[in-house]
């Protein structure tokens, strides 16, 4: 199949194109009292409302190829959580750090043509002060910043609005997403208080079935993840993560408010995980369990590695090294733990168990998080047992054991045990304590793999096996590990001068050795 070529100037010019043909790119009521939402306002709603739906399934490609491409082969193999059974480019692909240049345009072509088209036609023709946009708003951040988690700069705050189009630094776009969310925020709460039994957007929410609260504490929720990203490296950060906490309608603390896209009788909507098809037999089976992933579930005897993966034709839960050559040589093995992920189980973005983890991290910094390191530790690892359905989560937190050396599956080499953490609180060393939090947050938030990585890179942990292979040519080290996807190949033909302007933006090359700003090398 020809892959066609996508670079922002050529979107943009497109995006340009339909702000015309549908008219002003500015609403006539731009200065309507949020206070006073009228029917005619919910009634432009309707027409435009498909759009947010479009944007909700387009957060995560529901393209078996185009998530796999995008997020499954970058975000799932790094994190640990899972490793390939192919050989990609005959070897030399992302997973052993050669990205191809239709690898990298991948995640860029999810987040710029697949999901911004429809939300520049939304801001284009919805009120900015009506619920629609501000739900929109929300869903924008969720999507756009693992895209900027994976790249670093981006052509973001002038997207659809000049071409060409400038890149922006992450400070400038984590601020942007914190200005985006805050005026979301404002919003919802002002049209739920004069409307708390409105319905508004119920023809077109697929996550949380138009319940305005619901979308308030994800919002919050997001502040405190992208407020702890860049607490490193960014002075409001703190202020930013205690106003979500204390905020009246609060965070994410029920799995009842967890935002998850999943099949809708009533939308008609039918949804397909797309880890099932490349996972399962029926599909590419290319995905089994991560090595890493072994050794600490199995260490750790965790209830949950049965909800995670099948038991292999052994009799065991058995995971594989990372970055092969020759992957291809155990596709089709039953004697390795493939994904117990079906056809129809949701993806949910963000859980209450990760919240609580944040709030732990928080607490743990001494920052004001409603709880101690130890209480929001205990909770995170609750929730995540009360999401999955499974029991003796008491006998669970007083565990004192630690991860397992992981064996080796046939080619595929043995590895040392990569912790000595426990799950029972460690109450000596805030450092064995800030590797339990993130380490429990890990296992917690699976199969979110891009989430997962992006927690690696800040904090080094939980500790990941190495790759087997590496075929970067030496540009990326096989033990710091890979840190970014390098820009887009359809930038460098269609925008060269502004990607040479943010590689300044990066302070070092346009590699997968480079880091992120929020990405310290001093942890």
């Amino acid at each position: 199949m020809k892959n066609k070529i996508y670079n922002i100037s050529h979107i943009c010019f497109l995006m340009l194109i339909s702000c015309f043909l549908l008219g002003s790119c500015m609403s006539d009521t731009i200065n309507l009292d949020p206070d006073k939402i009228q029917e005619e306002e919910l009634d432009k709603d309707n027409l435009w409302g498909s759009y947010l739906t479009t944007m909700q399934r387009r957060v995560v490609p529901e393209d078996v190829n185009l998530f796999q491409r995008s997020e499954d082969l970058f975000g799932n193999m790094y994190s640990g959580y899972f490793a390939g059974t192919q050989n990609w480019g005959g070897g030399a692909n992302g997973t052993t750090y050669a990205i191809s240049d239709e690898w990298k345009d991948a995640p860029f072509k999810s987040a710029f043509v697949e999901f911004l088209s429809s939300w520049n036609i939304l801001r284009q023709k919805v009120d900015s002060t009506s619920v629609l946009f501000a739900v929109g708003e929300i869903v924008k951040v969720e999507a756009m910043h693992k895209a900027t988690d994976m790249y670093g700069p981006l052509p973001y705050l002038k997207f659809g609005l000049t071409n060409p189009v400038p890149y922006d630094s992450q400070q400038a776009i984590y601020e942007s997403f914190f200005k985006e969310l805050d005026h979301a925020i404002d919003i919802l709460v002002k049209f739920d208080q004069a409307n708390p039994s409105s319905k508004a957007l119920v023809k077109f929410d697929l996550i949380f079935n138009s319940n305005i609260p619901n979308w308030i504490r994800f919002a919050n929720s997001l502040k405190l993840r992208l407020a702890m990203r860049i607490s490193a490296v960014y002075e409001d950060a703190q202020k930013i993560a205690e106003a979500a906490v204390a905020h009246p309608y609060g965070v994410i603390e029920s799995n009842d408010n967890n935002p998850t896209m999943q099949s809708n009788s009533n939308l008609s909507f039918t949804y397909h995980n797309p880890i099932h098809s490349i996972s399962s037999a029926e599909g590419y089976e290319e995905d089994v369990m991560g090595a890493t992933m072994d050794a600490y579930l199995n260490g750790f005897e965790d209830p949950r590695r049965a909800v995670f993966f099948a038991l292999s034709s052994n009799g065991n839960y058995r995971g594989l090294r990372n970055g092969h050559k020759n992957g291809d040589v155990f596709k089709g093995d039953e004697g390795l733990s493939k994904p117990n992920i079906q056809q129809g189980t949701p993806y949910i973005w963000m859980t209450a168990a990760e919240v609580f983890f944040l709030r732990a991290e928080g607490a743990l910094k001494q920052w004001d998080m409603k709880g101690t390191p130890e209480a929001l530790y205990k909770s995170g690892i609750r929730a995540s047992f009360e999401q999955h359905g499974v029991k003796n989560v008491e006998n669970y937190l007083v565990s004192t054991k630690v991860p397992a050396r992981y064996p080796g599956f046939k080619t595929s080499p043995s590895a040392p045990v990569p912790s000595d953490i426990t799950v029972v609180w460690n109450t000596n060393s805030t450092k064995k304590q800030l590797e339990q939090i993130i380490t429990q947050k890990w296992i917690a938030m699976y199969p979110l793999g891009q989430e997962a990585w992006s927690e690696f890179r800040r904090t080094g942990y939980p500790k990941i096996y190495e790759i087997v292979n590496n075929e970067s040519g030496g540009v990326i080290s096989t033990s710091i590990q890979i840190r970014r996807v390098p820009f887009p190949y359809s930038e460098y033909l269609g925008n060269k001068d502004e990607v040479e302007k943010a590689i300044k933006l990066l302070n070092g090359p346009d590699t997968g050795a480079t880091r992120l700003w929020w990405d310290l090398a001093d942890k």
